[in-house]
């Protein structure tokens, strides 16, 4: 780093927003947001080409006098595409900058659960926080952060999986990460991955074929009449007994057509 650049950066004030050469922002590796959907950023430049840059990015001053982008990496890679020199950029407190890249990434656009879980679990490994303080300090309740957290059961693999497939919600991943059993858990992810984008098939009843049918017909009749007790029957008595002779009589012309 040059002493000119040394000294311009010590001039940024906090709070303020300056125009600041998009190559001296420097990723940082504590970024929420690990996926970046290509559709998602082109048309993120689109909207920065037609009406400019509405909201600045974030970035903090490090001990080396190094700027280094703490939310807005979309946008600053959606300015260098363009071919833009400078950015609107704002610098924040160098202290707490991952809770505040936090806040801003979920404001500015949702973040994927599994990118969502594991900015919260460094949180509260790094400041000790409890989940009722992580929840106040993204409007939501400890409830619903216990849920978040909950996707770290998950296995590395599965979570490196499912950050690129932005169709996967928080309530399907976490029935997943349930499982206790980690071979088990890869079967039910595979199964709910290879579900992803199938319509809902509507479920009918077999159409049963003529033998089919004529079987079960045949076995509902059976069973039917196993089931009559003629001593139980009274006055009926004579009206089942005459209609068990018909029946009798039909099964009897279905079999003489046999021979013919």
């Amino acid at each position: 780093m040059t002493a000119e650049t040394k000294e311009t950066s010590k001039t940024y004030r906090k709070g303020k927003t300056h125009d600041i050469r998009v190559d001296l922002l420097h990723r940082d590796i504590d970024q929420p947001r690990k996926h970046f959907d290509q559709d998602e950023l082109e048309g993120l430049k689109k909207s920065i080409a037609d009406k400019g840059l509405l909201y600045p990015v974030l970035f903090r001053v490090d001990e080396n006098d190094v700027l280094i982008l703490v939310s807005g990496e979309r946008r600053l890679r959606a300015c260098r595409e363009l071919g833009k020199e400078t950015i609107l950029a704002m610098r924040v407190d160098s202290e707490r900058y991952d809770e505040v890249a936090l806040i801003d990434n979920l404001q500015r656009s949702d973040l994927h659960p599994i990118d969502e879980a594991e900015a919260l679990n460094n949180l509260q490994a790094k400041y000790n926080h409890t989940q009722e303080q992580l929840g106040n300090l993204i409007g939501k309740a400890q409830n619903t952060v216990a849920d978040i957290l909950g996707l770290m059961k998950l296995s590395d693999e599965i979570r490196e999986d499912a950050r690129i497939r932005k169709e996967l919600s928080r309530s399907a991943l976490l029935k997943i990460a349930r499982i206790k059993k980690a071979p088990a858990q890869r079967k039910a992810y595979d199964a709910l991955v290879s579900s992803l984008g199938m319509p809902k098939k509507e479920i009918r009843r077999p159409r049963l074929s003529v033998t089919k049918k004529a079987i079960t017909s045949t076995d509902n009749a059976l069973k039917c009449i196993k089931t009559i007790d003629l001593d139980t029957l009274g006055d009926d008595r004579d009206r089942v007994v005459g209609k068990l002779q018909e029946l009798m009589q039909e099964i009897q012309n279905k079999l003489r057509t046999i021979g013919g």
